[in-house]
């Protein structure tokens, strides 16, 4: 009897254990281009490295490389992984699961495009008017015309603990795109990856570049 009654009481338990869901505080970039191999940025609120992660449907995806990053806020960790996708592998939505010790995260929803914009030449300095702010540019092509005018430009500014990811709108001038990044104090040595998102929500490769 006793026996019976441990096992009703630890049952749902362990149930829970297994059915706790991992919060992810953000992943970029989100869309994996064909062909190529992209390192993803992932926050989550947990220390413990991620084991590995799941992607559905899997085929023409493989992941690897995946390495546990800094801590930040208290309860967060930044970590990453590489996809690579292969050149013939199906454009279009896929879920992506983290599985770490302490249990798997919400599935997150990725995009393999058809197309997308690409950027270089990238150039980060102090602003000139603002000593808080960082002024970027760099060269844009989209093949598919759907950059726009005012594109969404991603960025990550690393300097040292300080992790600071964020989103402007850039100016498009003959191909090249201009932004200016707010409340970006350089502190020491930095490093600052930027991409750019076009008219239908498309992102560009990523570049990097230290300062």
């Amino acid at each position: 009897m006793i026996v019976l009654l441990l096992i009703l009481l630890i049952g749902p338990l362990v149930h829970a254990a297994e059915a706790q869901q991992v919060p992810v505080a953000g992943m970029f970039p989100r869309q994996w281009p064909l062909g190529l191999e992209t390192v993803v940025h992932v926050a989550v609120q947990n220390h413990d490295p991620i084991q590995s992660v799941e992607v559905s449907p899997a085929a023409g995806v493989k992941v690897s490389r995946i390495e546990k990053g800094d801590d930040f806020q208290g309860n967060y960790t930044w970590s990453e992984f590489r996809i690579a996708v292969a050149g013939d592998a199906a454009a279009g939505p896929r879920t992506i699961v983290l599985v770490l010790p302490t249990g798997r995260s919400v599935p997150l929803t990725i995009t393999i495009p058809p197309h997308r914009p690409s950027i270089s030449e990238l150039r980060v300095v102090p602003a000139a008017l603002n000593p808080q702010a960082l002024d970027v540019q760099f060269a844009a092509a989209d093949p598919s015309g759907d950059l726009g005018d005012s594109p969404y430009v991603w960025f990550m500014r690393v300097c040292g603990s300080d992790i600071v990811p964020g989103v402007v709108r850039g100016k498009v001038s003959n191909l090249v795109v201009h932004a200016s990044i707010p409340n970006a104090t350089v502190r020491n040595k930095c490093s600052f990856q930027v991409r750019v998102a076009d008219s239908k929500g498309i992102e560009s490769n990523m570049l990097s570049t230290q300062f």
